[in-house]
């Protein structure tokens, strides 16, 4: 077990396998948390003329 630490903090590759793994955990659990919130929030279609939120005029 001591190896492998060494391996992972000791080496590049091993700093890289540690940052690669974190951005894939970090894309994996930003893909879970958007399909769970787009099943909880569901698209209501597309937005028409008079619903104006107001930010129109500053923004659009």
């Amino acid at each position: 077990m001591d190896a492998f630490f060494n391996f992972l903090f000791g080496t590049r590759a091993g700093v890289a396998i540690l940052f690669i793994g974190g951005i894939a955990l970090f894309a994996l659990v930003a893909f879970l948390s958007e399909r769970k919130t787009r099943k909880l929030y569901v698209d209501r279609g597309p937005k028409s003329d008079k619903d104006d939120d107001g930010w129109g005029g500053l923004f659009g």
